[in-house]
């Protein structure tokens, strides 16, 4: 059965407003789906080693935010990535240059990784 606005949380509602003022618009099972995603990368600095790769080609992510990176699983790092990429504050960035590094990025964590 769907659910109605009424029955969704202030926190789903809030950020349905957020994502539509930017022209994003996610379904509630998505936005809770990227919220697991990054809570699969936190604590710690994994986000922002994996930031600074993808965004300025610096090679910084080390062997255990690369196990994290696979461990939360291709999907959720390319839903990530997909969802950062579409905001408006960020159409300055070079997104095929993004998704380039992207790749390389989960190949290299790939070998260098103790993940199956």
């Amino acid at each position: 059965m769907a659910e109605t606005t009424n029955q969704l949380s202030s926190r789903a509602i809030a950020a349905a407003f957020c994502f539509a003022v930017m022209g994003i618009i996610l379904t509630e099972g998505q936005q809770d789906f990227l919220t697991e995603c990054r809570k699969k990368l936190a604590p710690g600095q994994c986000g922002w080693q994996i930031g600074n790769e993808l965004y300025t080609g610096n090679a910084t992510i080390d062997q255990q935010c690369c196990s994290r990176l696979l461990d939360m699983g291709e999907k959720c790092h390319k839903e990530l990535l997909k969802n950062y990429l579409s905001s408006p504050d960020h159409a300055n960035i070079n997104a095929t240059e993004v998704w380039q590094r992207s790749d390389i990025l989960w190949s290299r964590c790939s070998k260098i990784s103790e993940h199956p």
